[in-house]
Parts: structure tokens; C-alpha cells; sequence
């Protein structure tokens, strides 16, 4: 087998010698059937590279992904001599490749080629070194095939989705017309059911009822607080709605595989992805819509202490369900249960939220001010005490990143571990955060597998949804409910979305100035792992464009009503806990043998449009389920 190898080798020399090129010779050579079973099988995102040696040494392979930051080549491989030897390599992200001399005492490996390279997704790719190569410390890529883009299925898919959505809308509307059936608007606490509760709903002039009659306010009196109300029944805002079930369903869509695409998937550390964005989204308009709530209880006449009482009861159930779905993988092991998640981060951040707003809250009727020289600030100034606790909060979370002493760590460090700087910091991973969830949590019960553990080969576990991020998001949550003050105070179209749009410019600005507008190269990156102050400032950003383009298109120019994201939007909590319990379950999961991106994202859309089907039944029978 050897001589068999290398005599393909020598003949090969002997057809360069020749005059037939590499790129023939390798395309020759890959083309028999022999040569293509001794190929390793590709999988998802890989390629193959292949080395044809003529030199008198091994070689020695090493690699650097560039989503390692700051790491050294990793070893891949040792490349016989004088033969042609293939390995796959990953197409996720761009590679530089080393090719070094093997020196056999192992103190002077000698770099004699160097490439970087974006690999195509079931690419050919070869590398012809000889002596002269070696010599001239150079060496050419030579790619043989042309394959389509991995992305091209997603034009395709989004392409088909785009079609049926015309044609749903359509029946949606047509359903509406002959049904009169209206949406719900779940922003008002009035309509929304509580205690997890299904209620049968009837049609009033002001919205939806229960069957008992019994809408907290006698008619009079609800028609008398809808005359001082910029949000009443008659002037619902879909776009919440929708903004919530956009949310929802991208991060289902991102729960379920996303195709398997690395856009749809969070990065290894540093950066910015479609999946990162969709948490915080949720974050925002969750304080979005707790003006209402609250400003619901304080006109009933809700005493303090019931509101305090709600407050405790939605947390803890939604802590508690958190913990519950943490439980679906598999049989429960109490010393090793997860303890973060993502229901406990939105729980301690309502909690908190709404603690201050308990404590401080007002609303006045938007025309109160409107003679004062304030009067274009007044969203900001009545709230200077929430201002204040809420920026105090943001502050304890830089200071404990940056100042917290953690052991064998350096004090400030905000990086992966692993094999960032050089591995000199190997078990210090995201630095504050993750030695705060060990010492009050305990290893035992937070994320083991990071997305830095593959890249930068951590070890050490990280919760995304630790203690100490949840003190950034609970500011990210401040600003939704910022956005929503916004809607109290102001009447006019224009001068809400041109504060969501000022709002937009500064967070934007904010974070982009501490990252430095770049993925690693900021004082404070872009870290979703973190929750860093970067990273909430730009996804609040976007929250903000959002928000002011769905409020636009759908409440204002009435040219979209939302559908189909509005309905998963109206039960998010049912549409959220069932994508995860039946997460296992046939028709939303099976087994598949050796997927291709087309395949994963064909799933992943058929798995997310069960839940935005699921959410329309519910809201045809006009059933809502909510805390």
C-alpha cells in the first residue's frame, strides 16, 4: 500500500515534469472512484484539502480559526512524505493554514508555506509542495470543483416562505371578513387572562370580556379612563404584538438548527449574529409592555402591596417553569441541575423592574405638561428616580466585571480561556461572570458547554444567563420600558418614532463607541455570553429601529397587520414552553442521516411553523394564556 502511494506520487512528479498541470493532475486524480473511498466523508460546513508531498520530510499542519482570538496555530495533522494525503478542514469561518518542515529534534519547525483561505462548503481543495516550494518558502491553493454557495438554499427557502405568506395573509383576511373575529390586545391587563387560566372571550364595543361580564370596571367607568388613555381598546398596537412574535419565532427557528448556517448560531465569543439579537428584542418589549400593566393597577386603584403580590407570583412561576424545562433532556439529577436559564432571566428581570416601578410609579395624563418648558423630556424627567436605580445597576455590572478580584485571574479579564492569549489564561472563562455563578450556584449547576469549548477548547462552564448578566439586561429592560413611556406621553405618530429614533442614535452610538465599532478590538466588545454594556446598547439599537418600523407599517400606514407573527405574539409564553418541551417530539423532530444545510433549514421552518399554527388555533378560539 505504501509503494502503491508512493508510486502515485512519482507518477504524478513525472506528469508535472511533463507539462501537465496540478490542476489537471488533481482533477484526474479525484475523479476515480478508487481514490474517492479513500476520502474522508464530508459532513456539514467541511471541505476537503488535500496534500500531494514530494519532499523528503513529513509535514507538519497546523491551523488558526478566525474566531480565535488572540490563540496560537493549533495542531491538525502530520503529512507523510511523497504522498497524497486528504483531510477535511471547516468552511464556518475563514482559516490560515501552516505548513511547517518536521524537524525530528521538535525545536525548529520551520514555517515554509502560509495561507488564508475562506473554504467553500464541499470544496476540492489541494496543495502540490515540493522542493522548489519548499525552497522558495511558497505554495498556491488549487481548488478544483466550483460548488453553489451553502447560503443559496436560504433564497430559495425565504423565496417559497415569502410566497405563502402572500397566500396566508390572504386567507387570514378573508377569514376575518366573514368571521369578524378580532385580535386581543394583550398589552392591556384587562384583556389579558391571568393565574394560567383559559377564559372563553365574548366581543364588547371596547375589546373582549369575559363570559361573566366581569372586565374590572363598570362601563362608565371604563369609558371614563379611556378619554385621558393614548393607547385605548379602539387603537390597539399590533406592532407589539408582532414585535413579540417576530422575536419569538426567529428564536424558535434559532432553537431548531437554523439550517445549521453560523449566522443563525451564536459566535464562539466576540460578536454579533441573527440568534444574539432575538433574546434582548424579547427583553426590551417585555418592559415595552409593563407600562401598561402597570398603569393599569395604579388607574383601578390597585393597592401597593397587590401589586407587590403579582409581581412575586409571576416571577416565581416563571422561575420556577424555567427551572422545570431546564429538566427535558433527559432523567433529573438534582446535584446537577441547570439553574440559569433563559425563563429565570426574564423572572429576575421583571422582578426587579417591577419592584421600582411599584415603588415609583406614575402616570399622568400626556396633556399634564405639556405648558412646561420640560414638557419635551417629560418621558425622562417624572422618572429620574428609575433613572437613576436603573443606571446604579448598569454600574454595579461594570464595576464587578472590571474590578472583582477572581482568584488566579487577572482582575478585568472579559475573555473566552482557553486557548485565547495563548492559553495563558485557561480556566479563567468571561473572567467575573462565571466566578460569580460558581460561587453562589456551584459549577454543578450552570452551562458546562459554552460556545467558546469548541474554537477555544475551553473547560471551565458558563452561563449565558448568569447572575451577573442579568444585571445588563435588566437596564436593556429599563430602556423597553422607556420606549413604552414614550407611547404614554406622547400622541403624536411623528413624535414617538422620532424619539425611538433618537433613542436608536444614541444606544447605537454608545455601544459602537465601546466596541469600538469591531468584532474584538473594542474596550468593552460585543458579547452576548456577557451581556456586556456594548452588546445591550447595540441590540437595543436595533430594538428601537424596529419597533418604529413595525409601528409604522402596521398602526400607522395600516399596510401589514402583523400576521402571521402577531398570533405567536399573543400567546408567547404557551408558543415559548411548547417548542421546548416537544423539542424530541415527531413532527417536530427526527432523526436525519448526514444533513446538508437545505435540509436542517427546511426543518427548521417546517419545526417553527407548527408553533405559528398552533398560536393561530389559539387564536381563533380566542384563547390567551398568560401569567
Amino acid at each position: 500500500m505504501k509503494a502503491c502511494e508512493e508510486l502515485i506520487v512519482i507518477l504524478g512528479l513525472a506528469l508535472r515534469i511533463s507539462g501537465l498541470s496540478d490542476l489537471v493532475f488533481a482533477k484526474e486524480y479525484s475523479s476515480k472512484a478508487g481514490n474517492l473511498k479513500k476520502r474522508p466523508e464530508l459532513r456539514l460546513d467541511e471541505a476537503w484539502l488535500t496534500i500531494n508531498s514530494t519532499v523528503n520530510f513529513n509535514i507538519l499542519l497546523f491551523s488558526l480559526n478566525d474566531q480565535c482570538w488572540k490563540c496560537n496555530p493549533v495542531f491538525v495533522d502530520t503529512i507523510p512524505m511523497h504522498s497524497i494525503y486528504t483531510l477535511k478542514v471547516n468552511t464556518t469561518y475563514g482559516t490560515t493554514i501552516y505548513l511547517k518542515e518536521n524537524d525530528l529534534t521538535g525545536k525548529a519547525d520551520e514555517t515554509f508555506c502560509t495561507f488564508h483561505k475562506k473554504f467553500t462548503e464541499t470544496g476540492d481543495y489541494w496543495i502540490f509542495v515540493t522542493n522548489q516550494e519548499f525552497l522558495n518558502h511558497d505554495c498556491s491553493l488549487l481548488q478544483i470543483n466550483d460548488p453553489l454557495p451553502a447560503e443559496m438554499p436560504i433564497l430559495y427557502v425565504f423565496g417559497g416562505l415569502l410566497v405563502l405568506w402572500i397566500i396566508g395573509d390572504m386567507i387570514v383576511r378573508l377569514d376575518r371578513k366573514y368571521n369578524k373575529s378580532q385580535s386581543i390586545n394583550i398589552t392591556d391587563p384587562e384583556n389579558a387572562p391571568r393565574n394560567l387560566r383559559m377564559k372563553s372571550l365574548r366581543q364588547t364595543a371596547n375589546g373582549f370580556s369575559d363570559m361573566n361580564g366581569q372586565n374590572g370596571l363598570p362601563n362608565d367607568q371604563n369609558d371614563a379612563h379611556q378619554r385621558y388613555s393614548t393607547h385605548n381598546k379602539r387603537e390597539r398596537l399590533k406592532s407589539l404584538d408582532t414585535f413579540r412574535g417576530l422575536s419569538l419565532m426567529i428564536m424558535i427557528f434559532v432553537n431548531y438548527g437554523g439550517g445549521g448556517y453560523w449566522f443563525f448560531d451564536h459566535p464562539p465569543w466576540n460578536g454579533l449574529t441573527v440568534a444574539d439579537l432575538v433574546f434582548p428584542w424579547f427583553v426590551f418589549i417585555m418592559g415595552t409592555a409593563m407600562n401598561y400593566s402597570f398603569r393599569g393597577m395604579k388607574k383601578r386603584g390597585v393597592p401597593r402591596y397587590r401589586m407587590l403580590y403579582k409581581v412575586l407570583r409571576r416571577a416565581i412561576l416563571l422561575f420556577f417553569i424555567g427551572i422545570v424545562l431546564n429538566t427535558n433532556w433527559g432523567p433529573v439529577d438534582l446535584k446537577n441541575i441547570r439553574i440559569p436559564g433563559v425563563l429565570q432571566r426574564f423572572s429576575l428581570t421583571y422582578l426587579v423592574l417591577g419592584l421600582i416601578e411599584i415603588c415609583f410609579c406614575r402616570y399622568d395624563t400626556p396633556d399634564k405638561y405639556q405648558d412646561r418648558c420640560w414638557s419635551p423630556l417629560r418621558d425622562i424627567l417624572l422618572f429620574l428616580p428609575q433613572w437613576f436605580l436603573s443606571l446604579g445597576i448598569l454600574a454595579a455590572y461594570v464595576c464587578l466585571t472590571l474590578l472583582l478580584p477572581i482568584g488566579d485571574c487577572p482582575t478585568g479579564y472579559i475573555g473566552p480561556g482557553g486557548l485565547h492569549d495563548g492559553g495563558q489564561f485557561y480556566n479563567c472563562t468571561a473572567g467575573a461572570a462565571a466566578y460569580i455563578d460558581i460561587m453562589v450556584l456551584g459549577k454543578n449547576h450552570i452551562y458546562g458547554k459554552p460556545t467558546p469549548h469548541i474554537i477555544y477548547q475551553t473547560t471551565t462552564p458558563h452561563d449565558p444567563e448568569g447572575i451577573l448578566g442579568t444585571l445588563s439586561s435588566i437596564f436593556l429592560c429599563f430602556l423597553g420600558l422607556q420606549s413604552g413611556r414614550i407611547l404614554l406621553y406622547y400622541v403624536g405618530h411623528a413624535s414617538r418614532v422620532v424619539r425611538w429614533l433618537i433613542w436608536a442614535v444614541i444606544t447605537g452610538a454608545i455601544g459602537g463607541t465601546l466596541c469600538k465599532f469591531s468584532i474584538n478590538d473594542g474596550w468593552i466588545p460585543l458579547n452576548k455570553n456577557l451581556w456586556s454594556v456594548s452588546f445591550i446598547m447595540v441590540t437595543a439599537c436595533f430594538a428601537f429601529i424596529l419597533l418604529s418600523l413595525l409601528y409604522l407599517i402596521i398602526d400607522v400606514a395600516k399596510i401589514w397587520d402583523g400576521t402571521p407573527f402577531i398570533f405567536p405574539g399573543m400567546n408567547s409564553l404557551v408558543v415559548y414552553v411548547c417548542h421546548d418541551v416537544f423539542y424530541r417530539f415527531f413532527p417536530v423532530n427526527w432523526a436525519m442521516e448526514n444533513p446538508m444545510h437545505w435540509h436542517l433549514l427546511l426543518k427548521a421552518v417546517w419545526d417553527t411553523a407548527i408553533w405559528v399554527v398552533l398560536a393561530y388555533i389559539l387564536y381563533r378560539k380566542r384563547i390567551f394564556i398568560a401569567l
